[in-house]
């Protein structure tokens, strides 16, 4: 009887304690919407930042490559401008 006296006289002492903890772990809960929309904001302009170099890169490959075509059709061209002209030196010569 005694022990059971006790353990009474002892949930009654520790049960405002768990009220407690769990009033704090709901105001926790309260507050975290706050600090998971600013975690959330941190990590998209974190994207965002990553997005935007990933764009200058291909920005910067693009041109790149566009440069590239531009000389390989100038070397093109050249190359199209001589062997018309060996042709007609060729015809020139085979005509006398």
């Amino acid at each position: 009887m005694k022990h059971r006296a006790a353990i009474a006289c002892l949930l009654v002492v520790l049960s405002p304690l768990a009220t407690a903890a769990q009033q704090s772990q709901t105001k926790a809960a309260q507050a975290d919407p706050a600090a998971v929309t600013r975690a959330k904001v941190v990590a998209v302009q974190g994207e965002a930042k990553a997005e935007d170099a990933n764009v200058k890169q291909l920005k910067a490959r693009v041109d790149a490559l566009e440069s590239d075509t531009h000389a390989a059709s100038r070397q093109l061209d050249d190359r199209d401008r001589k062997i018309a002209e060996l042709e007609r030196e060729l015809n020139a010569q085979r005509k006398p």
